[in-house]
């Protein structure tokens, strides 16, 4: 049972929720700066009310669901709801929202600020599932003395190895990955647009890799991602950033230096198009993304929540 009720936000709820952000972005964007929370609230949310009829918190939703056959279902659940522009008094707020919110079968998702707690979250059942991260646009310098090239249609195999295993080693250490029959075609088709075009500026991935005794040890696919856009990237300052989309390192390999001079290779050639920074995901249950991320000067910008049928 609960205190609060909750029900469609209204035109005469606008301002008490904008208050509520405000106030919450005001502390968010002191504790980082590079944060860019909501202030407003667009129409189609829920509010939660108090007793005295205060509005205690506010929710939007946003169903997304993806179709079978897709890659992307390696690192999603097919049906999530996405909370958007959230803004609570209490997790007991906010639990009042989210059953009004949850749809049968599906997931739920919220994107919040890696500097603030996510004690709420896990309060009413989710976890920390994936962190965006964000690093300067500093060169890195390499670390291993090794050979790193940009790929050629003859590394195709390989490297479609590497991204097997990359999405492979997550699958003991979290719920929230996992090969599925699709990640390998996708990825192939990816490699082909690679292959045909290979510029960044048309949309294209690029892919460096490295090699120890003329063999590939490890790869690096990135893109350019213009801010703002969908997603964690719409959360961003504007601007242009080199995003890091894959990087594998071979299982003998791992731990020697090799992923830092390609990670290294890949900034230096993304820098050329006059980047503002570099970003990636990792998934929290990884026990090497913890280590190396933030030693190479990703910081995390934000935790991405979940909890999954």
């Amino acid at each position: 049972m609960t205190r609060y009720s909750v029900h469609p936000a209204t035109a005469a709820d606008a301002a008490s929720v904008a208050g509520l952000l405000s106030r919450q972005a005001d502390r968010l964007e002191t504790l980082d700066p590079r944060l860019r929370m909501p202030r407003s609230a667009a129409p189609g949310g829920l509010v939660a009310v108090s007793p005295s009829g205060a509005v205690a918190g506010h929710l939007r939703t946003m169903l997304v669901e993806i179709p079978a056959g897709d890659e992307v279902l390696s690192f999603a659940a097919p049906r999530t709801v996405h909370w958007q522009e959230l803004v609570v008094a209490d997790p007991e707020a906010l639990n009042a929202l989210r059953l009004a919110a949850a749809v049968p079968d599906a997931a739920e998702g919220v994107l919040w600020p890696a500097v603030d707690s996510g004690a709420s979250f896990v309060a009413v059942g989710l976890a920390a599932a994936f962190v965006f991260a964000l690093r300067p646009p500093e060169p890195l310098e390499g670390g291993a003395a090794v050979a790193v090239r940009r790929a050629r249609h003859g590394d195709t195999e390989t490297l479609v190895a590497l991204h097997q295993a990359e999405v492979g080693f997550h699958e003991p250490y979290t719920p929230y990955i996992r090969r599925v029959p699709e990640l390998e075609p996708a990825y192939r088709a990816r490699l082909d647009r690679v292959w045909a075009d290979g510029d960044p500026a048309a949309g294209s991935s690029v892919i460096h890799v490295a090699e120890a005794d003329g063999q590939v040890v490890a790869m690096c696919e990135s893109m350019l991602q213009i801010a703002p856009t969908t997603g964690a990237a719409s959360r961003l300052p504007p601007g242009r950033y080199g995003y890091l989309n894959s990087v594998s390192v071979a299982a003998a390999h791992r731990g020697s230096g090799v992923g830092r001079s390609v990670v290294a290779a890949a900034l230096s050639d993304l820098a050329a198009y006059g980047v503002d920074g570099y970003t990636l995901w990792f998934a929290t249950g990884n026990p090497l993304a913890h280590r190396v991320w933030p030693h190479l000067g990703f910081r995390p910008l934000w935790t991405q929540y979940e909890r999954r049928p």
